[in-house]
Formats: structure tokens, C-alpha cells, sequence
């Protein structure tokens, strides 16, 4: 028996799929698209044709959060003390202890990784509060204690 090919018969397949999709298509969008004022109706706002009508769109800008990690130190020099401990707004007022380094002549400190902000501090010498001396930055707060500010940025 003879078999005869039909050659093409595949692509005429794909010619009519591709021909039915065109019409399906433009008979779809033709009734959101307005010829006459060049948009697209309902939804203008949501997808403008014309460059103009993107360029003058306002948007929000996007938040912004510094969440990058700065190490600073805290310093205090106290000839003769024997402990030294950090309290700040960001450990509690020590209840997550931090304690400094004793290095030689009195000189304590110690590194806490920070991100940006406004902190809140003071140093507990002996089971004394003593403010930082070489920082001038100080608040009062709403119970009478007076405490020094550190700034990250």
C-alpha cells in the first residue's frame, strides 16, 4: 500500500492556531482599547500609554531602613575600680549585663554592635552610676536621672 504525504499539513495546523489566537485576541482587547484618546479604558491609571502620563505619575518613594551593623566602643578610664559594667536603653539598664575590659591604668572598654539610631547610656562603676566624661551629649530623663546620648549613623 501506498502511503501518501501530505506535506505542510502540520504547519497549515500551526498557521490556524496562530490566525485563531490573533482574532481571539484583538477582538478581546479591542474592548479595552480606546483608538480615539489612544488609552486604555478602565484603566488609565493603572497603565498609561503615552511616556508623558509616566513621567508626571506620582509615586511614593520606598522606605528606607538603615539596618547596617556599627560597632562602637564605650570607654571609661576609673583609676582603682575593679568592675565596670554598661547600662543603656539597648541591654536593659543592665539586666542583659555588659561588662568592660579592664586594660592597664584604669582604662575599661568594650565594643557593642549597634544599628542607627539615638542610645541612651551610663556606666556603673563599683555600683556607682557615673556618667561618661568624654561625651558632653547628655538628656534628663522623666525620673530625674541625668544620662548620656550616643549617636549612630
Amino acid at each position: 500500500m501506498n502511503k501518501t504525504k501530505r506535506e505542510g499539513g502540520l504547519f497549515v495546523l500551526f498557521l490556524l492556531l496562530l490566525v485563531g489566537t490573533l482574532i481571539c485576541f484583538f477582538t478581546v482587547a479591542e474592548e479595552y482599547y480606546d483608538y480615539v484618546t489612544d488609552t486604555i479604558t478602565g484603566a488609565t491609571a493603572v497603565a498609561p500609554l503615552n511616556k508623558e502620563d509616566m513621567y508626571h505619575r506620582v509615586s511614593a518613594h520606598p522606605l528606607t531602613y538603615d539596618t547596617d551593623i556599627k560597632y562602637r566602643k564605650f570607654f571609661i578610664t576609673a583609676p582603682g575600680a575593679q568592675r565596670v559594667e554598661l547600662l543603656a536603653d539597648f541591654n536593659r539598664w543592665g539586666k542583659d549585663p555588659i561588662l568592660l575590659t579592664p586594660y592597664k591604668k584604669g582604662y575599661f572598654e568594650t565594643s557593642v554592635a549597634l544599628v542607627s539610631g539615638e542610645y541612651k547610656y551610663m556606666f556603673l562603676v563599683d555600683k556607682k552610676e557615673t556618667l561618661d566624661p568624654s561625651n558632653q551629649d547628655r538628656q534628663t530623663l522623666p525620673d530625674g536621672r541625668t544620662v548620656c546620648i550616643k549617636t549612630v549613623r
